[in-house]
């Protein structure tokens, strides 16, 4: 009881830090993006974007290799101890060299091709496009190769040192792009060399740590062949998952393009820059909680899993309905205030739902690390594909109908519901859990709090005006309803207890500073 106490307060100061990591990132990044694109200008920005997105198709594949290397630190962590973080150290960083030659060899070939005779670049710019498009490559192959040694450091969860890089990260950013419009240099080659150079700074960072504070990272010159073969399996069908959300996205964005032009999909990416943001918040919290799952599957504690499971789905949920009410509600009054009156059409509507969607979706993120947990991915990658990608033909059915495109997104959500179902399903087969006890202990409380929360904020939008005031006091009636129904709604026994437990120590902790 003691070490899952323990392991509980872990994952609520690694939620903390990530939470403080994002938030500094998230407001140093929306400045520097003003900077850039000032600085720059929209012929250089776009440069920059559609070169730098060209060679973001290939990482890609280092995405999937990412969650796999993850996945195998915690299970062999958890079974073996540091011998396993060994053996999948070794593995995985042969696999990350293979995989950046591969990319390497592809961008300098196909890739000068393409950026040389088919990308549209600004009359003079190809030159600069070109230094641009070797750093990135570069730059690509530097995060490709710090893969295993940063997936360490969270596998182990030194949280707090990931955050503190990531906050290093956007400050030497900052620092630079400040400078940036005093250099006499190319703004575009100067601003490519401030990236990469960032990028050297992170690897030199992020592969000293795991060095010199795991002495389990090491290189062996006998590799594990089953446990590569393992790796590599599980990184072929994470592959097919990870595609399939991706074809599902940009499928559904030429749907609607085809029926109606770009405005559309103007409004839809909108609406994803919102879901984007939104999303980072539960996103930390998974981060959180990943290693301890994965970790206690590996050691055969089937009742540990399933609580961190259960209590990830519910708080994850929560996280999320607390920062969409507001969003939702004053949707219209943030819109302008970020755009001005340059919103696009259907905006808002769009943006709702697609809010609507993430919430659910985050009840899927927890169930996705239970069947990682287990290894036996191949039924719930299959069936998660071909649900996702049901979504495309239906939306062009619809809209062939006549239906406006906001069918695409109620759809869409019809499609999330089905995928968890799904995916419950499947994952019952790897891993046997109570349907009973997970409708009544997860899906029921966040029914009620869907239900109740908006209430007192819906009532306050309705009784007053557009403004800031009422934006600041809708947030937090929203803060506080959420706070207070999660104590009574969201939380079992034993999280209650553990609450309870903080609350003591922090009073008594208070009293003895008071008699000192």
């Amino acid at each position: 009881m003691a070490d899952n106490t323990s392991n509980n307060n872990r994952i609520a100061k690694n939620t903390l830090f990530l939470y403080i990591r994002m938030i500094f990132v998230l407001l140093v990044g929306l400045y520097t993006s003003r900077v850039v694109l000032n600085v720059l200008g929209v012929s250089d920005f776009g440069t920059s974007n559609v070169v730098g997105g060209f060679v973001s198709l290939f990482a890609f594949l280092n995405a999937t290799f990412s969650s796999s290397i993850q996945r195998f630190y915690n299970y062999e962590g958890g079974k073996s101890g540091d011998e396993g973080f060994t053996r999948v150290y070794s593995a995985g960083l042969r696999v990350h060299i293979i995989l950046s030659i591969v990319i390497f060899i592809l961008l300098e070939s196909f890739g000068i091709w393409y950026v040389n005779n088919v990308m549209v670049l600004p009359e003079g710019r190809l030159f600069a496009a070109n230094i641009l498009y070797q750093l990135t490559i570069f730059n690509l192959i530097l995060v490709i190769l710090q893969i295993p040694f940063c997936g360490a450091i969270v596998a182990k969860e030194k949280m707090d040192f990931y955050a503190l890089v990531s906050i290093i990260d956007v400050v030497l950013k900052l620092v630079l792009i400040i400078i940036l419009p005093y250099l006499s240099y190319d703004k575009l080659i100067a601003f490519a060399s401030i990236q990469f150079t960032v990028q050297v700074v992170n690897f030199v960072l992020y592969v000293s740590y795991a060095k010199l504070k795991f002495k389990c990272i090491r290189w062996t010159k006998d590799v594990d062949k089953s446990l590569l073969k393992g790796m590599l399996s599980f990184s072929g069908w994470t592959l097919v998952g990870s595609f399939a959300f991706m074809f599902k996205g940009q499928g559904v964005n030429l749907v609607l393009n085809s029926f109606f032009g770009t405005v559309i999909n103007a409004a839809r990416g909108i609406a994803y820059q919102i879901n984007s943001a939104v999303m980072g918040f539960s996103s930390n919290l998974t981060m959180s909680f990943r290693p301890q799952l994965v970790h206690s599957y590996a050691e055969g504690n089937v009742k540990r899993t399933y609580s961190l499971f259960s209590s990830q789905s519910r708080l994850c949920y929560f996280m999320t309905l607390m920062l969409i009410t507001p969003i939702i509600l004053e949707m219209d009054y943030l819109l302008h205030l970020w755009l001005g009156d340059a919103v696009p059409d259907y905006t808002n509507i769009f943006a709702s739902l697609v809010l609507i969607d993430a919430m659910i979706n985050t009840l899927n993120a927890p169930v996705t690390q239970v069947v990682f947990a287990t290894g036996k991915i191949r039924s719930y990658q299959i069936w998660s594909t071909i649900v996702n990608l049901l979504l495309i033909p239906i939306c062009w059915m619809f809209l062939k109908m006549g239906y406006d495109a906001w069918i695409v997104f109620l759809l869409t959500i019809f499609i999330s519901i089905l995928c968890q179902i799904a995916c419950l399903l499947v994952m019952h087969n790897v891993f046997r859990y109570s349907y009973r006890e997970y409708v009544c202990h997860t899906i029921m409380p966040c029914i009620k709090m869907t239900l109740i929360v908006p209430i007192l904020p819906f009532v306050i939008t309705c009784l007053m005006q557009d403004s800031f005031f009422r934006l600041i006091l809708v947030s937090l009636t929203s803060l506080v309803v959420t706070v207070m129904l999660l104590y009574f709604c969201l939380l079992n026994t034993s999280e209650k207890n553990l609450i309870n437990g903080y609350i003591q120590k922090f009073k008594k902790s208070n009293r003895l500073n008071i008699e000192k």
